[in-house]
Parts: C-alpha cells; structure tokens; sequence
C-alpha cells in the first residue's frame, strides 16, 4: 500500500495519467507478474484519487519481452 500511496502523491503534485501494463515472466527475471488483487488495488486508489488509469495487456510473451525490453534466452 505504501507503493499506491506514494504513486497517487506523486500523480497529484505532477498531474498524469497511468498505464499499468501487465509485466511478462522471463526465466531470469528477479520481478514477477503481480497479483490480480494487487492490480485491483492501484485501481482502486487511484480513480478514488481522480487519477486516469489505463489497463493495457502486455505483448510479446512468445519472445520474452516487456515493457521494450528483450530477455536473452538460448534458442534451440
């Protein structure tokens, strides 16, 4: 929560929209996909906070990417 909160603090002193997008597992990943109910809260909080929020699916799992980048993994 602390994370929503200080996302909100800084989207009212610099007036933004957010996109959350779906973060794709790799095998060398340190980060993870977060949770459904996690994803739910950031909603939550922000429209709560008149934020504007989009939810866009991410692309690219096929090939290990997210967010621009690629992951390198051995093709064989």
């Amino acid at each position: 929560m602390k994370h929503i909160k200080a996302l909100v603090k800084f989207c009212k002193a610099s007036p933004s929209k957010v996109n959350l997008i779906e973060y794709n597992n790799t095998e060398n990943s340190f980060f993870t996909a977060a949770k459904d109910k996690i994803i739910q809260e950031y909603i939550s909080e922000l429209e709560k906070n008149k934020i504007p929020v989009t939810i866009r699916k991410s692309r690219g799992k096929d090939i290990d990417a997210a967010c621009g980048q690629l992951a390198n993994r051995e093709i064989n």
